[in-house]
């Protein structure tokens, strides 16, 4: 990999500033996803049997899987355009410093 330019800066900048509602949105669908969860499992769990029973038919239920995987994809989602930012970032952060080094 080269060293960053300008040019790498400005595009960065521009990738960072366009991706904030993307960033906004994924961390909504992954807190959402993950509540939907806690949701899920109250709904598929029976009001009858042990508690061992009825936690064993929450966590093996079609519609707990299927919010399990949603989550899943969810923070996936989050994770990846986290770290898509946070490259751009150090990339940003490489290129002041060694214009930094270069003034003195």
């Amino acid at each position: 990999m080269s060293l960053p330019t300008e040019s790498h800066v400005e595009q960065w900048l521009t990738q960072l500033g366009e991706t904030d509602e993307a960033m906004a949105q994924a961390t909504a669908e992954y807190s959402a996803a993950k509540e939907n969860l806690k949701v899920q499992r109250a709904l598929a769990t029976p009001s009858t049997g042990t508690s061992i029973e009825r936690e064993r038919a929450a966590l093996t239920s079609a519609q707990y899987k299927i919010a399990l995987d949603a989550l899943k994809e969810a923070e996936y989602q989050k994770i990846l355009l986290s770290l898509k930012r946070r490259q751009w970032e150090l990339g940003i952060d490489v290129w002041r410093s060694l214009n930094a080094n270069l003034r003195h």
